[in-house]
C-alpha cells in the first residue's frame, strides 16, 4: 500500500514532518503546566516533581541509541510510527491510571521513549529522502518545529487545564498523537535507507562517533544546551506563578502557560537566526557568543522575581530566546561533521548525551529548590536559575576545548 503513495516534493515532505512534530509533542508540557496542581493533589516534594519532569528525558535517553541507531538500516518511518504508539499509550495511560509519584514516573518515561522515536527519526526521514542541497535548507526548519511543538503544548495544556480535569488534558494529547500516526502512515511512503555493506561497522556500534572529535565537540555543547533548555521549560510556569505572587500581580495559570508558550515560540526564529549566522560566520564563535549571553541572563533571572511582573516576563522571554539560539547551529554542526554511513549513529549519540542533560536539568533545579531556600523565596529561585544557566557555561568550556584539540 505504501508503495502506491506518490513521492512528496521536498517542501511538502518538510511541511508534513513539521506538522507531525507539533502533533507528536502534544503531551510534552502537560506535566510542567500541571505541576503545581498535581504536586498538591499527590503531595509531591519539589525533588519528586523534578524527577517526574526529568524522567521524560530519561526515557528518551534510554531508547534513543537503539531507535535512532537503527535508522541506518531500517526505514526511519517505521521507527517514527513506533514512537507515536508509545506516546499514545503514555498519554492515555497517564490520564487513566496515574495516581501518584511512581505511576506518573512510568507513563512519563514512556512519553520520553515516544520523543526518542519521533524527533531524530523525523530528521532521518528527511536525510533519507532529500538531496544534500535540500537537506541543509530543510534541517533548521525541521529543528525549529520543536519550538513550535513545545509552544503549542504549553498553550493548549494551559487552555485545557482551566476548563477540564487534568486527566482530560492528557487524553487530548493522546488523541493528537493518534491523528499524527494516521497522517504519517498514510502520507509518507516507505523507503528503506541505503546501507552500504562496505561500511565496516555494526549499525549499533557507536565507537567510531567518539573518534570524530568535531562531532563530539558539538554534541557536548548540545548536552549543556538541553540541560539548560529543559530545566527552564520544566520550571518556568512555576517560577512565573511565584513571580506574579511576589509582585502582587493577578494572573491565571492559563495566562502564565500562554506566556510560557510564547517564550517557546520565540525559540523558532531564534534558532533559525542562530543557524543562519553559523553558516554565514564561524559556527564556533556564533555559538560561544550566544552561550555567554545565556549564562549572564539566566544567572540574573531568578533574583528579580519580586520586581514588576512585566520586567520578569521580558527577561524570561529574552532568556528563552537565547537558550534556543544555538540549538539548530549545534545540531547542524553535528550533522555536518557526521561521516557517511555513521549519520544515524552520530545522531543517536547526539541525542543520548544531549538529552541526558535534559533529564538532569529539571531534577537539579528541584534538588536546589529543596536543599536551598525553597520555591517560595527569591533566594531559592536565584540559586535554581544559576544552576540552570550552568548548563551553557559547562557546554561552552567543553566545546571550545574539544574544537581546539581538534585543530591542534
Amino acid at each position: 500500500m505504501s508503495n502506491s503513495r506518490q513521492k512528496l516534493s521536498p517542501i511538502s515532505l518538510l511541511i508534513v514532518l513539521c506538522v507531525a512534530q507539533i502533533l507528536s509533542m502534544a503531551g510534552f508540557a502537560n506535566f510542567a503546566v500541571l505541576l503545581n496542581e498535581l504536586s498538591a493533589e499527590w503531595s509531591l516534594t519539589s525533588t519528586q516533581a523534578g524527577w517526574i519532569g526529568g524522567i521524560y528525558f530519561a526515557g528518551y535517553v534510554a531508547a534513543v541509541p537503539f531507535l535512532v541507531g537503527l535508522t541506518d538500516v531500517v526505514d526511519a518511518r517505521r521507527i517514527y510510527l513506533f514512537g507515536l504508539l508509545c506516546g499514545i499509550v503514555g498519554s492515555f495511560g497517564f490520564a487513566l491510571f496515574a495516581d501518584g509519584f511512581w505511576s506518573a514516573m512510568a507513563f512519563r518515561f514512556l512519553a520520553g521513549v515516544s520523543l526518542a522515536g519521533t524527533y531524530m527519526p523525523g530528521l532521518q526521514i528527511l536525510n533519507d529522502r532529500l538531496e544534500e542541497n535540500h537537506r541543509q535548507k530543510a534541517l533548521p526548519w525541521y529543528l525549529s518545529a520543536f519550538s513550535l511543538g513545545t509552544a503549542a503544548s504549553f498553550y493548549f495544556t494551559g487552555l485545557g487545564a482551566d476548563v477540564l480535569p487534568w486527566s482530560d488534558v492528557f487524553l487530548l494529547a493522546g488523541a493528537a498523537q493518534f491523528i499524527c500516526l494516521l497522517m504519517v502512515y498514510f502520507v509518507i511512503a516507505h523507503r528503506p535507507p541505503e546501507w552500504d555493506e562496505s561500511f565496516d561497522r555494526h549499525p549499533l556500534d557507536f565507537r567510531p562517533v567518539f573518534r570524530n572529535r568535531t562531532a563530539v565537540a558539538y554534541i557536548w555543547g548540545y548536552t549543556g544546551h538541553t540541560y539548560e533548555l529543559f530545566a527552564c521549560r520544566a520550571w518556568i510556569v512555576a517560577f512565573l506563578l511565584f513571580a506574579a505572587a511576589a509582585s502582587d500581580t493577578m494572573v491565571t495559570r492559563e495566562t502564565v502557560a500562554g506566556f510560557a508558550a510564547l517564550f517557546s515560540l520565540l525559540g523558532m526564529p531564534a534558532s533559525l537566526l542562530g543557524a543562519h549566522l553559523s553558516l554565514r560566520r564561524e559556527r564556533k564563535q556564533t555559538i560561544s557568543t550566544v552561550m555567554m549571553l545565556s549564562v549572564i541572563t539566566g544567572s540574573i533571572l531568578g533574583f528579580i522575581g519580586a520586581l514588576p511582573f512585566i520586567i520578569v516576563l521580558l527577561l524570561a522571554g529574552l532568556y528563552s530566546a537565547l537558550i534556543m539560539s544555538d540549538s539548530a547551529a549545534l545540531t547542524g554542526g553535528v550533522v555536518a561533521a557526521a561521516r557517511e554511513g555513521e549519520r544515524g549513529a552520530t545522531l543517536a549519540t547526539h541525542s543520548v548525551l544531549g538529552f541526558s542533560g535534559g533529564f538532569l536539568g529539571p531534577l537539579v533545579v528541584g534538588l536546589v529548590l529543596d536543599a536551598g531556600a525553597g520555591a517560595d523565596t527569591i533566594a531559592g529561585w536565584g540559586g535554581a536559575f544559576i544552576a540552570t544557566a550552568a548548563g551553557s557555561a559547562i557546554a561552552l568550556i567543553g566545546m571550545r576545548w574539544l574544537l581546539q584539540k581538534q585543530r591542534g
